[in-house]
């Protein structure tokens, strides 16, 4: 039987609240993935590793203070997926923003780059995580705790979100106008990650969808503007 606190019900409907506004988002984005431009690709990518983030963090929510070998086993393979799926995002995000807001679909190409073997590294470390339990381990009592490296994991994450931030940052449109005021894409990230910090609350995943509807938005206001400039002229 699953004993959850109001804390796991709180991440659990916050989680099943992102999966329903990236499927929405996915939705209304079908027309753009069949363009083939990398930044359409890279951007389907982060909608579906953010429902497997959800996913993977509401099942390891449930297997929580289960204190019997099987239910620890899920909870540890869940909290994996999750960090993966995070660190691929991550990576993707950056890739994403490099194409979209700095070099251009036709000068930068898909592929391996030296900005993403930190992110390699660590999903490395994090499947032998599982038997060194060094970033985080499931306790006897089927409890979640931080390894000796846990807070690695966090600066790591960050140290992705921040350049594609940057990108976003210094972009600006024809008319020489930001897509999004930058404060409300950094917004959601921050806020979950206090979230989780001071409510014990992952908000992880629902900020990372906010911030993906948020660029989504800059990018067709902006294409919605050049068209109507365009049809006027």
């Amino acid at each position: 039987m699953f004993e959850l606190t109001h804390l796991n019900y709180a991440t659990i409907i916050i989680d099943g609240g992102a999966i329903l506004l990236v499927w929405g988002i996915l939705w209304q984005t079908r027309f753009m993935r069949s363009s083939g431009r990398p930044s359409d690709r890279l951007f389907f990518g982060m909608l579906l590793l953010t429902i497997v983030m959800a996913v993977a963090d509401i099942v390891a929510y449930l297997a929580e203070y289960h204190a019997d070998a099987l239910m620890k086993n899920v909870q540890l393979l869940s909290n994996t997926t999750y960090f993966m799926a995070i660190t691929i995002f991550e990576m993707s995000w950056l890739d994403y923003c490099h194409f979209r807001f700095r070099d251009g679909e036709e000068i930068r190409k898909i592929g391996l780059k030296p900005e993403f073997i930190p992110g390699i590294l660590m999903i490395g470390l994090l499947f032998i995580n599982q038997t060194t339990g060094y970033f985080f381990y499931i306790d006897e009592m089927g409890i979640y705790r931080d390894g000796i490296l846990g807070k690695v994991i966090t600066i790591g994450l960050f140290a992705y979100f921040i350049p594609g931030v940057i990108d976003i940052a210094k972009y600006r449109t024809a008319d020489k106008k930001l897509l999004i005021p930058v404060w409300i894409y950094i917004m959601p990230v921050v806020v979950a990650a206090v979230s989780c910090v001071l409510d014990d609350i992952s908000m992880v995943t629902m900020g990372f969808a906010v911030t993906i509807a948020f660029t989504h938005l800059g990018t067709m206001s902006e294409i919605a503007e050049y068209n109507s400039k365009e049809s006027v002229l």
